[in-house]
Parts: structure tokens; C-alpha cells; sequence
């Protein structure tokens, strides 16, 4: 019976220089638009504090709908508020990758 072969390790990525803040990066990989990965979470914060303004803004349009409709004295009222919470959900989520892309095109420059 042969020994089967040790498995290697994989090449570290090649170092880089962050298309963001110039700075020279060494032991990562470069996402897609070459960013380091401090630039990259910087801006997906940045996106996922946005992304609450959408998701607000729906959770009141479907209270004042709940509340306008009478929905409120509804024996199934819990179903109507839990709808409404995975919709604020639903909409934080688009709305984080929308102002992503969007912010991302900005500081990249790509308008397609």
C-alpha cells in the first residue's frame, strides 16, 4: 500500500496596490475592482448604514397600510407584523447591494 501524497499548501496571493488608498497590500487577494480588503469592508459599512433608510421607509409604508386597512384588530394580526418585518428585511437587503454597486461605481468610475 503507497503512502498517498501530502497535500500543499496554497500559493499566498501575489502582493498588490489597493485601487482604493494606494496602499501596497501583501498576504491577501484583491477583490474584483483590485480593493484591499480594509477599503472593501469600509465600504460595505458605509452601504449597510444606507441601506437602513429603504428599509425603513417600507416598514412605515406597511404599518400606515396595516393601520389604514384595520389590520391591526385582525386575529391575525402577528402573521400581518411578521410580513412586515420580513419586507424592512427584504428591502435592507436590496438596498445594501444597490448602494453598493452604486457607491462602488462611483469611487471606481464605472458608469456601465
Amino acid at each position: 500500500m503507497s503512502n498517498p501524497a501530502p497535500y500543499a499548501l496554497p500559493d499566498p496571493p501575489p502582493p498588490f496596490d489597493c485601487a482604493r488608498c494606494g496602499r501596497h497590500v501583501e498576504g491577501e487577494k484583491a477583490d474584483d475592482a483590485q480593493w484591499c480588503a480594509s477599503c472593501r469592508q469600509r465600504l460595505i459599512d458605509q452601504a449597510a448604514r444606507l441601506a437602513w433608510i429603504p428599509a425603513v421607509v417600507v416598514l412605515v409604508l406597511y404599518l400606515w397600510l396595516i393601520w389604514w386597512s384595520g389590520l391591526l384588530e385582525s386575529p391575525m394580526m402577528a402573521f400581518w407584523l411578521v410580513l412586515g418585518a420580513v419586507l424592512a428585511f427584504v428591502a435592507f437587503k436590496v438596498g445594501r447591494r444597490v448602494f453598493f454597486d452604486v457607491l462602488r461605481g462611483r469611487a471606481t468610475g464605472d458608469r456601465g
